[in-house]
Parts: C-alpha cells; structure tokens; sequence
C-alpha cells in the first residue's frame, strides 16, 4: 500500500477512525474511572558516615545502595505494622514502597502509595524513619559498639498530595485512542485485503484485462422527468456523460464506430442509465442516435424515456411488423427507440439472428446505434449481440460489481471476440473515483451546463427507412452536428415515414 492508497483509505473511512478512536477514548475514561484512586507521597532523607567510621564517600555509596533493598524486607515491613499511627497490613506495605538514591549525592527518597491522601504521606513518613532504625541497628551489630558508623537522618517530610497519581486519565484516554485507532486500521487493512468488490477506477481496469477507463459516472438519485417526460440530469451527472461521449469519440483510432453494445456483469448496475444519458448527450451534440432496447427479459429504455414499448424489436425480428413500424421518435430532437417489444419465449435465438445483425447494420448507416444489451453473466444475449455491432462498453456499479464478476464477464466477452472499447465505472462517490472523481467537483460547477433546452426543447419526427436501403446513405456517428442535419435532410426526403 503506497501513501496515497493510505490517505485514500483514511479519507474514505474517516467517520469509521473517528468513532473508532471515541470509542477508544471512552474506553479508556471508563477504565480509569473503575480503578481505586491511589495517592502517592515522597518521604526524603540524608545517609551520613561518622566521625570515627572512616567511612569513604564511594564506601558510603555503596552501602546507601545495598540498604535501599531494605525497604521491602521483612524487619522494615514488620516496624510499619506495628505503628499504630499508620494501622496498615504487612501486605499492603510490600507492594506500596519503594526508595532510590538520588543521583551524584547521598540523599535517599522513599515513595508510598495508599488509596487515601493523608495515608500515603503518613505510610512515606513512617516507612522511612522504619528504613533509618532497621539501618542503624545494622551499622550498630556490624561495628561491635553503639555508635552507627552509617546512618540515615529524615529532613524532609511528605506532604499529603492534593490529587491521584493513578489513575492517570490523559494517559488511559491517550492510550485508549491510540488502540482504537490501531484496531480500526488493522480492521480496514483486513477488510481491504478480503474486499472483492469494486471500488475504483483502478479496481475496474485492472480486473477487466486493462481496458481504459471511459467515464467516472457520480451517484445520482432517481432521475426526475423534464417537461418533456424524459429523465433529466444534473450538471455533475450530465458533465459526467459529456465526458463519456467525448472518450468513446477516441476509443477507436482504426476504424469508425458506428454501434455499440452497453451491457454489464449483472443487472442493477445502471447499464440502461448510461445507454440513455449518452444517447441523449449524443443527440444534443448532433449526432442523430438511435437506443435499441435488445433486453427482451427486461426491458426499460421505454419507461425511461416515456415512450410506448409495446411494439419493437421483438416483432420486428419475428417478422410481425416492419422496421418503419418499430421505430420511435422521442421528445429530443436527434433521439430515436426501438423498444423491445413484448417478452419473446426464445431472445437470444432473435438477438444472435442474422436479421438483428441486418438491421443493426442497416441503422448504422444513417444513425449512431446503441444497444442496450442484458448483463453477460445471466445470459448470452450480450456476447451475441457485441459480435454485430462495431464495440463493446461494460458497465460496473463500484461497491456491487464484484473483482471476479468483472473478469467473467470480460473473459465471456473476450471469447465472444467482442471489441471492448472501454468500462465505465458507475455509481462513483468522492471517496471511490480517486482524482479523477474531482472532475465533477462542485468547486468546478461555474463551468458544468445543464442539458441543453435548446435540443430538449424540439419532438423529433418519425424515422422513415425504405423497404431496400441506399447505397451511398450518409454514416452516422459521432460526427459534426453539420453532417448530422444534412443526413436528417436526406432521410426526410426518404419515402413513407414510420408511425408513433
């Protein structure tokens, strides 16, 4: 993991960490505040050699360090015990003192820790005048006489302490925000290590065989219909599809793409979203598209763009109905449908038929064809229709698509010999897109336009296509909106006109 992939992290979890070190810091207030207050008092005292001890000053050093261990034993323990000021068991006493030398000097300090202010200062006072007897009986045994060769004079007193030493809240609380902050890592660590889903843009290309990256579509709430009933984006959502038009414009440099197929891995990933915001951002620009509704199982390009889908492609390719019948204008000048039609008992036979595979190749003469395919993995009807058409888009949902549905689904795609153009990565948050995502940053909002009223504004008229199509027609794709009225002009000079 590189430091950005850490900064990424932290910025997508960061309500996760916060709570993560609350909860650390609570736990370690609620430690603190089931433990005993203890007080802690210093008692200090000077060692000194007689007169007629000879005793050096590095000598003296060391016995001052010798009787310092003194302090736990059982003759200073048993003298605390029975002070009868101090009225404290011998095991308690063993565990509540300590003494040290100060450094460069013959001073020593005695600490005591009891659970009451004034019990501390009188268990320090005590423990040392204890230490200072039990030393002296000692030098007095060693030297044969009465005099202490070595001796330990208290001078200075503890005061009882106004505050706890322990417990220590800062630290508890400290301590507790750091484990918490720990925990949630390592837990953020794991889950990124066990997480299969897609939640970038590198997530995607890498498990789709490196294709290129299209688009980093926002996420968006349920579009809502315009006055002209079609699905009406905002500027985040429509810059984001402007930026997929001019991408699939440079996907292909061998050879013009005059059709494509939109599918993902499954359903629910906003495959038919993306079909009809880049159709319409298509027909804004000029560029004359039509959406065919190829999902026969379930079909939805109809209800989006609020047009009858009662009658299509179903009956078109059983022979029902001619193509000029299957057509729709929509409310969008440039935008035309061929709805789905009723559900066929047999659609993947009629998708991979050759007269789907005719009519696709004679639309896409006159118009740019994007066909709104079911998910690869359900069922064939998306690898057979990516081998009629000119290119492939795959659509995945970051934080749905999963890594491996992602590589089926390509590999299915690939043994269909399909010609990926690209992947969308759809659904993005700030915190799943990485810098790309900042394209559509509301900081940029001055420069993002709404859709254009203008091409809304204008019903297209119906599409008429003679029974044998001519040579010579004009090619659609994405070309200059100059090109495109000059075809328009040309098909409205074509026979018979198909109905509503």
């Amino acid at each position: 993991m590189t430091v950005a992939d850490f900064i990424l992290m932290l910025r997508r979890s960061w309500i996760f960490f916060f709570f993560a070190v609350l909860i650390g810091l609570a736990s370690g207030a609620a430690y603190s505040a089931t433990q005993t207050p203890v007080y802690t008092a210093s008692s200090s005292g000077f060692m000194q050699g007689s007169a007629e001890s000879g005793v050096v000053a590095q000598e003296k050093t060391d016995r001052i360090q010798a009787y310092l261990a003194l302090i736990t034993s059982n003759a200073v323990v048993e003298r605390i015990a029975e002070n009868p000021d101090l009225e404290v068991a011998p095991e308690k006493v063993r565990g509540s003192l300590s003494a040290d030398l100060v450094a460069q000097s013959a001073m020593i300090t005695v600490t005591a820790r009891a659970e009451s202010s004034e019990g501390a200062a009188a268990l320090a006072n005590g423990a040392l005048e204890a230490l200072a007897d039990v030393i002296r009986e000692i030098e007095q045994e060693a030297s044969g006489n009465e005099v202490a060769l070595v001796t330990v004079t208290p001078f200075e007193n503890a005061v009882a302490p106004a505050s706890p030493s322990s417990p220590n809240w800062m630290r508890n609380m400290l301590m507790g925000a750091a484990a918490g902050f720990a925990l949630g890592l390592a837990y953020q660590l794991l889950r990124r290590i066990l997480d299969i889903k897609v939640r970038s843009a590198d997530d995607l290309t890498e498990s789709a065989g490196g294709l290129g990256l299209l688009a980093l579509i926002p996420r968006m709430g349920k579009p809502k219909k315009n006055e002209q009933g079609l699905p009406e984006l905002d500027r985040l959502g429509a810059e984001a599809f402007r930026h997929l038009r001019t991408n699939l414009r440079f996907s292909s440099v061998d050879s013009e793409v005059r059709s494509i197929v939109v599918t993902s891995a499954n359903q629910g990933e906003g495959k038919t979203t993306v079909v009809v915001a880049l159709a319409r951002m298509l027909a804004e620009s000029g560029v004359r598209t039509l959406i065919i509704d190829a999902d026969l199982r379930r079909p939805a390009v109809a209800n989006a763009l609020n047009i009858d889908g009662s009658v299509g492609l179903s009956s078109l390719l059983s022979g029902q109905i001619t193509l000029n019948d299957a057509l729709r204008a929509t409310n969008q000048k440039n935008l035309f449908v061929l709805p789905s039609g009723v559900t066929p008992p047999n659609p993947s036979e009629l998708v991979g038929s050759a007269h789907m595979k005719s009519t696709v190749e004679r639309l896409s003469k006159e118009l740019f064809v994007i066909i709104d395919a079911p998910p690869v993995l359900p069922v064939t009807d998306a690898a057979l229709a990516s081998t009629i058409v000119d290119g492939v888009i795959f659509v995945a949902r970051s934080g749905k698509t999963t890594k491996p549905e992602v590589r089926s689904a390509h590999k299915l795609l690939e043994g269909a010999r399909a010609r990926m153009l690209g992947v969308v990565l759809n659904g993005v948050t700030k915190n799943d897109g990485g810098d790309g995502y900042y394209y559509y940053s509301k900081k940029n909002r001055g420069y993002y336009l709404q859709e254009s009223e203008a091409a809304n504004a204008a019903p297209e008229t119906p599409l008429v296509f003679e029974d044998a199509p001519q040579q010579g027609a004009p090619q659609a794709g994405p070309t200059p909106a100059d090109d495109a009225a000059a075809a328009e002009a040309q098909s409205g000079r074509r026979g018979r006109r198909s109905t509503e």
